[in-house]
């Protein structure tokens, strides 16, 4: 279940972005006000499906975004930065009709949202326990989307390969299961 886990770390780590304000609005003020649409779920479906189309075409380029997923991210400023700074992704990105700040907002939105549906999956459809950053609308879209939104991220995850061991999944030394 070190899914679940890594699902957690990298909502907890979007939720509780600490950031300079970007214009007007910090991250969490973005996030907290931004509402998915069915559009923009199509551009970022399209996009993110160019992305793997381009690391197909352009392992390298693919790599270089994975590196970057290990590393922590975690302002908007630095997902859209670490975008532009890679013509092949950002092209990628473009062409599934998203400038690369949608995309990193989207994308961050909905790391929060998974966060919340399970929260209130755990809590049998009670709200009670989602952190306030997370609109419970957004939390009720991703619902209502997981199985598209699930098939978009195996799509991801089968170009990285097998997940590495966490320590919590490695068996101590001398002991036997």
């Amino acid at each position: 279940m070190h899914s679940t886990s890594r699902l957690l770390a990298a909502a907890a780590a979007a939720v509780t972005i600490v950031a300079a304000p970007l214009g007007a609005q910090s991250d969490d003020e973005t996030l907290v006000r931004y509402q998915f649409t069915e559009a923009a779920l199509a551009k970022f479906t399209q996009a993110t499906r160019n992305l793997i189309a381009a690391a197909k075409a352009q392992p390298e380029a693919f790599r270089e975004r994975k590196e970057a997923d290990d590393e922590t991210i975690e302002t908007i400023a630095e997902v859209v930065a670490f975008y532009e700074r890679h013509p092949t992704l950002k092209r990628a990105i473009n062409a599934g009709g998203m400038t690369t700040r949608e995309y990193a907002v989207f994308m961050l939105a909905m790391v929060g949202a998974a966060m919340g549906a399970f929260l209130v999956e755990q809590q049998q459809g009670k709200f009670d326990n989602v952190p306030a950053g997370i609109p419970r609308a957004n939390v009720l879209f991703y619902q209502r989307h997981k199985t598209e939104l699930d098939r978009v991220g195996e799509e991801l995850r089968a170009l990285e390969g097998p997940e590495k061991p966490t320590p919590a999944d490695e068996e101590p030394p001398g002991s036997r299961k």
